[in-house]
């Protein structure tokens, strides 16, 4: 199985604290590193059109692991938690080559 969770750096069309976006970065790869083994992160940068219409441009890390036994829970509750943190309107997971807004 192939996991992959994106780690958004705003709340809505604002820079979220940094320290905010690190604390859920580190649950994230902790989390990923206890049920898989291992993870790794990219940075990049992503967009998306918010429900007002705006146009939302941001930094992004994208956290991925593989897995030998599956654990969807733990992807779906960690997105689950950024959506909360960051007060998000979906966030991107993806499931083996599936890609989910959560």
């Amino acid at each position: 199985m192939f996991y992959a969770i994106t780690v958004p750096t705003t709340i809505y069309n604002r820079i979220a604290p940094a320290a905010k976006v690190d604390a859920l970065r580190s649950e994230v790869k902790s989390a990923l590193a206890d049920a898989f083994g291992g993870y790794t992160e990219t940075v990049g940068t992503g967009g998306y059109k918010a429900e007002s219409g705006e146009l939302i441009e941001e930094t992004i890390y994208q956290i991925e692991a593989f897995a030998d036994e599956p654990d969807e829970a733990l992807i779906l509750a960690l997105a689950e938690r950024i959506k909360t943190e960051l007060s998000q309107e979906s966030v991107m997971i993806t499931i083996d080559k599936e890609v989910r807004f959560v």
